[in-house]
């Protein structure tokens, strides 16, 4: 079977089973949550966006590989991954303008997600050795794709007033007390 052929049975079956499981038990538990608090875990997936800068550690990847190629995507991606981070930053600490900052993060970070898949097909990057990247691929970035979705939904869902944050919450509720239960 052929690299691409493999990849697209993997990622296509990874999708699907990210997209169910999205479907079946996260979303309707993030739905009953305020938006400040059902988007944090959302975007705490995105922050672990820096692990295919792992292609730059020794003998992860084949020699060939096109080093231009990975540096494009693994500096993109961490940058998403810093972006996710403060997103959710100021959802969980409710700081003001946290709505604003969950959109902007991700219209930038699904445009860095829909790039970096571009430069990985057009330079056919899974033709060659790839290490734990392979799995980084078929299983970590199906999931991001469902997530981003996830995020557009639930901020397109949110009635209006859900979510409004006052810019004097400036820190979590106390331990132990979910944050919807918490009082402003």
């Amino acid at each position: 079977m052929s690299p691409i052929t493999l990849l697209g049975i993997q990622f296509t079956f990874s999708l699907v089973l990210y997209a169910l499981i999205a479907r079946w038990w996260v979303w309707p538990a993030l739905r009953r949550r305020p938006l400040t608090v059902a988007l944090v875990p959302l975007f705490l997936v995105h922050a672990f966006r820096y692990l295919p800068s792992s292609a730059f550690a020794p003998g992860q990847v084949g020699a060939r590989l096109p080093m231009d190629a990975m540096a494009t995507i693994a500096w993109g991606d961490l940058g998403s991954a810093i972006l996710a981070l403060v997103a959710a930053l100021f959802l969980r600490y409710r700081w003001s303008g946290a709505i604003a900052i969950a959109w902007l993060v991700n219209v930038l970070t699904s445009i860095d997600w829909l790039y970096a898949g571009y430069v990985a097909a057009s330079r056919e990057l899974v033709t060659f050795p790839m290490g734990a990247n392979w799995y980084i691929i078929n299983e970590y970035v199906p999931a991001l794709g469902v997530v981003h979705a996830m995020i557009f939904a639930r901020l397109l869902k949110t009635p209006r007033g859900d979510g409004v944050i006052a810019s004097s919450a400036s820190t979590p509720p106390a331990p132990g007390r979910p944050s919807w239960e918490a009082g402003a």
